[in-house]
């Protein structure tokens, strides 16, 4: 059996068990509560929430209050220091890092059971692709998930920070199918040496038919990359196997097609394609031509919310215990209605209970009661341009100190970046830029998008009376300067 039947066949298997979910919908997700609780009931968070005496999702709902992330996090830094059964009697295999709260960065645990919903997740998505687009199985994917440049590293917990590969999050028994149809770049703890050689490896590929990566701006940064660090790519590629290859690139950009040239085969790049990721997507599309683009579900490194089916992107019944608030009232996923936005609540098999991710979404159809949702943003005051999840509580703290009035404004043209608007005219601020800096790489995903090229510097704009200016806005809108949720963030449609 070929590699890509073996990983078919199991994608297969778990695209008819979410299409079994929808079928009963409130009997499976009940269930599947039923399930995260029984296996838990005994744990710190379990016994404190009398998990033994829930019934049901009521009951679930009145011992269980919902948390946003702060409000959670003393459970998780228990976790985090090593005490056992705290959220899950499962053992923590692993922890991922992300950002989105006042702290800059959290730790989420991973045990077996949770990557096991993250694979009922992925699955039907690649079910559904190689279904819709067989002749990807004739080539070679690559795939980009997990930071590219991240150091292992052990907690002090002796756990782990990161899964040693992507392929974890499907299965160790996929693990050899997956080696043998994903191409790997060699590995670099130096980004320009990473970008160079990752370049240089995907040139050699010739038979590329799927590219999978998560905002448009990673793959973006490498496309961008390719005419400005040619000579780079062309002096790493100098062996008598890359003549070919030298010459696919050599024509690639004399004449600016890509896919004629060095991936003639190429079917589709996933991709987030909605929220603020929808103009990056359209570049990715100008650049590769004919190439099918394909929009993502939603996998946060918490959970798995929307699986890309044929149906769009639906809720992920097998990966999530999933609630959708509207009017402060919880929803579950086969009560939702077309044309009404929803903020989405998780409970996981990882340990993660009644959690507000502030995901924002919007049902747009209902199709033999099956929703699709389309991503909207992040709820709240927080700014999100290419993954990094800048929180307003987090950005107050990185701009303490500073003696004049200050906000950050995310920028999206002409590349993603970050504004200082500062309500002075005096134009010397010395090391400002570089310390406001500094205390934004706190937060690993705005550290991770600067690194590889997706956020640009952040630039420093003088904007004497902004300040006085935004009050006046709100007064003639009758309200309060305070009822912009903070101006430690100023979001592109509340400048000036």
């Amino acid at each position: 059996m070929s590699a890509w039947r073996y990983i078919a066949d199991a994608a297969a298997h778990e695209s008819a068990a979410l299409t079994r979910a929808w079928s009963q919908p409130a009997h499976q997700q009940s269930q599947f509560l039923h399930a995260i609780l029984a296996a838990n009931r005994d744990t710190q968070f379990g016994r404190e929430h009398h998990f033994a005496q829930i019934r049901s999702v009521d009951d679930f709902r009145r011992a269980v209050p919902l948390r946003r992330d702060d409000e959670f996090a003393p459970w998780l830094e228990r976790v985090a220091r090593g005490d056992p059964a705290v959220l899950t009697a499962d053992p923590v295999i692993a922890f991922e890092a992300t950002g989105g709260n006042a702290a800059g960065a959290k730790l989420i645990p991973y045990t077996a059971a949770s990557l096991r919903a993250f694979r009922a997740g992925v699955l039907p998505w690649l079910s559904y692709l190689l279904t819709r687009l067989p002749r990807i199985a004739a080539g070679m994917a690559y795939v980009a998930a997990s930071p590219v440049t991240r150091a292992p590293r052990t907690l002090a917990c002796g756990v782990p920070l990161g899964l040693p590969s992507d392929a974890a999050y499907l299965g160790a028994d996929l693990a050899p199918a997956l080696s043998r149809v994903i191409t790997v770049p060699p590995a670099s703890s130096d980004l320009a040496g990473w970008r160079v050689a990752t370049l240089a490896h995907l040139v050699r590929q010739h038979d590329l038919t799927l590219i999978s990566v998560w905002s448009p701006t990673f793959l973006l940064e490498l496309l961008d990359a390719l005419p400005r660090e040619a000579e780079q790519v062309f002096a790493s590629m100098r062996g008598a196997r890359d003549s070919a290859a030298i010459k696919r690139l050599e024509r690639a950009l004399a004449t600016n097609c890509l896919t004629e040239h060095l991936w003639p085969q190429l079917q589709t790049v996933s991709m987030w394609m909605d929220g603020a990721s929808a103009p990056y997507a359209a570049r990715v599309g100008a650049l590769l031509s004919g190439v099918h683009l394909d929009a993502k579900g939603v996998l946060a490194t918490e959970s798995v919310l929307t699986v890309r089916t044929a149906a769009g992107c639906v809720p992920a019944l097998t990966s999530a215990f999933l609630e959708f608030i509207v009017d402060d009232e919880p929803r579950l996923a086969h009560d939702l209605e077309a044309g009404v936005r929803y903020r989405a609540v998780i409970t996981t098999p990882g340990g993660l209970y009644r959690y507000d991710i502030g995901d924002e979404f919007e049902c747009t159809q209902v199709n033999a009661g099956v929703p699709a949702l389309r991503f909207i943003g992040r709820a709240g005051v927080i700014s999100d341009l290419v993954g990094e999840k800048l929180t307003d509580s987090f950005v107050a703290g990185a701009l303490a100190g500073i003696l004049t009035g200050a906000s950050l404004v995310p920028r999206r043209t002409p590349n993603p970046h970050y504004e200082l608007w500062l309500d002075s005219d005096e134009p010397a601020h010395g090391q400002l830029a570089a310390r406001v800096e500094e205390r934004l790489n706190v937060n690993p995903q705005y550290a991770y998008a600067r690194e590889m090229g997706q956020l640009r510097a952040l630039e420093i704009v003088c904007a004497p009376g902004f300040m006085q200016h935004r009050a006046r806005q709100l007064a003639a809108q009758g309200r309060r300067f305070g009822d912009a949720k903070g101006c430690a963030l100023l979001l592109e449609h509340e400048g000036t």
